[in-house]
């Protein structure tokens, strides 16, 4: 497996790492989550990878984690790909088995946050969503200099029930 070494992503390299290879009760943790069910399907012909719009920032390409998937490789959650993908779509779009890719990816990046496998920054982001309403708090000098109104009140405690009623906070990564 060709692995990409340079990366702006959190994991950079798989170098020099030990895998524990086939591992079928992972590949079945996978292949339970939503999409995973179609996951043996891929038979790698890369369309997927080749239509992804990050595939030249990640340290691994979308066919190259589903193959990690299909071997039980659990370091599949150490990847930059399950956190760089965009959602876009596009590898479950070109797939020609009909593989829910992104769909897979979404649960990949579940399993990765329940293990503390995170990207840096995600946790306080998620706790600004929850606190503030906002991942950023625009300043009215900004806005003024864009020619807008003030910053718009938001109600927070609206934007909280709706975190606490998805369990979005009460994911911790020791659960």
């Amino acid at each position: 497996m060709k692995i990409m070494t340079e990366t702006w992503g959190q994991f950079k390299s798989f170098e020099g790492k030990q895998f524990k290879t086939f591992d079928a009760e992972f590949t079945q943790k996978v292949s339970n989550l939503l999409g995973g069910q179609d996951l043996t399907a891929c038979f790698q012909c890369a369309k997927c990878s080749a239509g992804c719009p990050v595939s030249d920032k990640v340290n691994i390409q979308v066919h190259e984690l589903m193959r990690m998937l299909l071997f039980g490789l659990e370091e599949v959650l150490e990847t930059d790909m399950v956190w760089l993908c965009t959602t876009c779509y596009t590898c479950q779009e070109r797939c020609p088995q009909g593989i829910d890719i992104t769909d897979i990816i979404f649960g990949l990046k579940n399993m990765a946050f329940q293990k503390g496998i995170t990207p840096a920054g995600y946790i306080s982001a998620r706790q600004s969503l929850y606190d503030k309403g906002r991942l950023y708090e625009p300043t009215d000098w900004e806005r003024e200099d864009l020619e807008l109104d003030d910053v718009p009140e938001l109600d927070v405690n609206e934007i909280k029930k709706m975190l606490e009623s998805t369990k979005l906070m009460k994911l911790q990564e020791t659960e």
